[in-house]
C-alpha cells in the first residue's frame, strides 16, 4: 500500500524538476473529447521528455499547476502500487487543490489493472496521457484495453532536424562554405550513429550508451515479458536481421540451424514477433497481390536506429542510408503493409513505395549503378501509378527524365529536412 504522503511527495518532487533539453518536433493534438493519449515508442527515445514538453505547453496555455500531475510509476517509492493505490493518488490530488486534472502516467504498465483506472479518469472528466515501454503499451493493446478511447502518438529517436538542434547547428536556406562542410560532417555522423537522444548528447560514450539501450530493450521488453530462455539465440537473430537485406522465416531458421543453434521454427517466428512488438525491428513487405508470393519473397528488415546497426558491426553506408530513410518514413506516419512497401520485379527492385511516391535509395549514382537504379523506377512506375519518383543519395542532386518520366535525385539532407 502506498501512503498518501508518499503520493504527495512524488507528485511535488516531479513538479519541481527543471525542464530542459532539446524540444521534440512531434505534434501532439490534445483531444477535445474524453480520449487518452498513448505515447508509444521503444526504450530511451524520449517519451518521458515529450510528456514534460506537453506539460509545459499546458502551463503556457494557463492551465493551473495544481491541475497538472506527472507520476513515473517505476519510481522506486511506488514499487508494488495497485489499482487501489491509483485511486488513492486521485484523492490526494484533489486534496492538493485540483478538481479536473491533466494526469500523466509514465511507465503505466508497472501497475496491474491500470487500464481500468484510466477508463475511470476519462469517465469522470479528466484528461489522461499514458506512456510505457513499447512492448507493454502497443497501440493494439491500448485499443483493446481502452476500447477505442485513445489516440496513439509514435515517438522515434531524434529526426535530423532535432539532431542538428542538439548539435547547435541552425539550418538556413543559404549557407557559407564552412557551414556546408559542417552540415555534411553532421549528416555523416547522423548516418552512422543515429539519433538516440542520450547517444547524441553524449558522443564521447555513445557506444556504451547504445549497448546499454539495446540490452535494456531486450531484457525488459522481450526476455522478462515473454520469459525468453534462449537469449543468445534472440541476440543472434537480431544480428542476422541487422545484416540482411531480405529475409523469410524459413531463411532465418535455416541460417540459425547452420550456425549450430538448437531452435524450433516456431520459436524463431515468436522471436521475430517479439522484436517487432518491442519496436526494435520493422518488417517491410513486398507490394504484391498474392499472399503466397509475399511469403516467398519475404520481408526487408530494418532497425529503429542506425546506432543499433553500428554496434552490431554494420558499416556499409548503402545499408545505413536505406535504414535511415525507412525510419524517417515511419516517423512521417507511413505504416508497413498499409501504405509502405518495397516493390519487387524481375531482376530489379524499388526500395520503397510510400503512399504515391516511389523511392530508390543509393549512396551515390555512378556509371556502374546509374542505369540499374533509375531503370528500376522507370519499370516500377509502369506497374504502379506513382505521383513522384525519387532517388535519395548522400550528396547527389539532379533531375533526369527516363522513358518520359521525371525522376528527382535528392541529397539526403534535403530529403530529411523536407
Amino acid at each position: 500500500m502506498i501512503e498518501r504522503e508518499t503520493w504527495a511527495e512524488v507528485v511535488l518532487d516531479y513538479r519541481s524538476l527543471p525542464f530542459e533539453g532539446i524540444e521534440r518536433e512531434i505534434e501532439v493534438k490534445i483531444p477535445n473529447t474524453q480520449m487518452a493519449v498513448a505515447i508509444i515508442g521503444p526504450r530511451r527515445v524520449g517519451k518521458t521528455y515529450l510528456m514534460r514538453q506537453i506539460m509545459e505547453r499546458l502551463k503556457s496555455e494557463d492551465v493551473p499547476e495544481e491541475g497538472i500531475a506527472y507520476v513515473n510509476l517505476e519510481d522506486p517509492r511506488l514499487v508494488g502500487a495497485s489499482l487501489d493505490d491509483l485511486m488513492t493518488l486521485l484523492e490526494v490530488l484533489r486534496e492538493m487543490g485540483g478538481e479536473k486534472f491533466y494526469l500523466f502516467l509514465d511507465e503505466v504498465q508497472a501497475v496491474k489493472g491500470w487500464e481500468r483506472f484510466v477508463r475511470y479518469l476519462l469517465d469522470t472528466g479528466h484528461r489522461v496521457f499514458v506512456s510505457g515501454s513499447s512492448s507493454k503499451l502497443l497501440s493494439k493493446e491500448i485499443a483493446t484495453q481502452l476500447r477505442g478511447r485513445s489516440i496513439a502518438v509514435r515517438v522515434f529517436p531524434f529526426s535530423f532536424r532535432e539532431f542538428l538542434k542538439a548539435r547547435g547547428f541552425q539550418f538556413k536556406r543559404y549557407l557559407s562554405s564552412a557551414e556546408k562542410a559542417r552540415l555534411r560532417a553532421l549528416l555523416g555522423e547522423y548516418l552512422e550513429w543515429g539519433g538516440y537522444p542520450e547517444a547524441v548528447l553524449n558522443p564521447h560514450m555513445r557506444i556504451e550508451v547504445l549497448k546499454g539501450i539495446l540490452d535494456l530493450a531486450i531484457y525488459r521488453d522481450i526476455v522478462e515479458r515473454w520469459e525468453v530462455r534462449n537469449v543468445s539465440a534472440l541476440r543472434l537473430l537480431l544480428k542476422i536481421l541487422a545484416r540482411s537485406s531480405h529475409l523469410t522465416l524459413t531463411k532465418a531458421y535455416s541460417t540459425m540451424k547452420s550456425l549450430g543453434i538448437s531452435i524450433g521454427k516456431g520459436t524463431v517466428a515468436d522471436y521475430l514477433e517479439y522484436l517487432s512488438d518491442a519496436l526494435i525491428m520493422f518488417r517491410l513487405p513486398p507490394h504484391v497481390k498474392s499472399y503466397k508470393k509475399a511469403e516467398l519473397l519475404g520481408f526487408k528488415p530494418y532497425l529503429v536506429d542506425n546506432g543499433l546497426l553500428r554496434i552490431m558491426g554494420v558499416r556499409d553506408r548503402g545499408r545505413l542510408l536505406e535504414n535511415l530513410v525507412m525510419v524517417e518514413l515511419l516517423r512521417r506516419g507511413f505504416e508497413p503493409g498499409e501504405d509502405l512497401f518495397y516493390v519487387p520485379g524481375d531482376s530489379w527492385e524499388v526500395d520503397f513505395l510510400a503512399g504515391d511516391e516511389l523511392i530508390q535509395v543509393s549512396y551515390e549514382l555512378h556509371p556502374l549503378n546509374r542505369e540499374r537504379e533509375l531503370g528500376a523506377l522507370a519499370k516500377a512506375v509502369k506497374r504502379i501509378d506513382a505521383e513522384r519518383l525519387t532517388v535519395v543519395t548522400f550528396a547527389d542532386k539532379e533531375s533526369v527524365e527516363v522513358n518520359g518520366k521525371r525522376i528527382e535525385v535528392v541529397p539526403l539532407y534535403e530529403w530529411l529536412l523536407r
